[in-house]
């Protein structure tokens, strides 16, 4: 198995039972293969967060979460991957990079064609670090903040995880997601959700996000007790609350 093979490997795509409706929307990408996105949206009013979700999460599942950021006055978008939910295809390294790029454009039209003019505000969980990491590093004009929620700075947690020694593979930081070096040029504000019990992606990656960062207004919020997959659960109303103050600053 090459390198491409095993980061590869970290996907884990499955396809949804829950019937289409309007909130949902294919946006076809560049090789006509299609990425399904979910709409929370609450008021034209409101600061808009584009949203990618975990591995093996659907944005069809969404649903309980999107209302809670709608009760805090957020607009919510979940973008998924191929393969996931309602999307075509099969998900890679280099499609969900180039994917991202394509549903965010497209989500971004169709927030200002339809008056929703408020900050924009990309955000990924996990898996979804590395499409808002991309998103920042090519469309810095077009957002006004990014989120990294249980986010990693590089892929070495992940290689772990598969028991794979990275030297063994002759691993390189240029063979991954490039995460971090995304993060470091990026200027705008910054904010951090990282567990401190994360079984995945352990918190020193976070504190080396914020440390590498060169924003003048970035925050970590330190979730004390909880592990990669419970953040919500274990600080409620805070998650919440806190994502709105950090948006309401910037």
């Amino acid at each position: 198995m090459n390198k491409n093979q095993i980061i590869n490997s970290i996907f884990y795509p499955r396809k949804s039972n829950i019937p289409q409706d309007s909130n949902d929307q294919l946006i076809e990408t560049n090789d006509g293969n299609q990425v399904g996105v979910r709409y929370f949206l609450k008021s034209k009013n409101l600061p808009n967060i584009i949203f990618f979700h975990g591995n093996a999460e659907l944005a069809q599942e969404y649903n309980d979460i999107g209302s809670f950021y709608n009760q805090f006055d957020m607009n919510f978008i979940v973008c998924d991957y191929r393969g996931y939910g309602l999307s075509t295809g099969n998900p890679s390294k280099e499609n969900l990079l180039l994917d991202a790029i394509k549903v965010f454009e497209h989500i971004n039209v169709f927030l200002k064609s339809n008056q929703y003019s408020s900050k924009t505000i990309v955000m990924g969980r996990s898996l979804g670090s590395a499409s808002a990491c991309e998103i920042i590093n090519k469309c810095e004009e077009n957002i006004d903040a990014c989120i990294i929620e249980s986010g990693f700075a590089t892929e070495y947690p992940l290689l772990q995880l598969l028991q794979i020694d990275p030297e063994n593979i002759d691993y390189k930081i240029e063979d991954g997601f490039m995460n971090l070096s995304k993060i470091k040029k990026f200027k705008k504000p910054l904010f951090i959700i990282h567990a401190d019990l994360d079984d995945i992606i352990p918190f020193s990656q976070a504190e080396i996000m914020l440390l590498e960062s060169k924003s003048s207004n970035k925050d970590l919020f330190k979730v004390s007790g909880a592990n990669h997959n419970n953040i919500i659960l274990i600080s409620r109303e805070e998650y919440f609350k806190k994502i709105r103050n950090f948006i309401k600053k910037i």
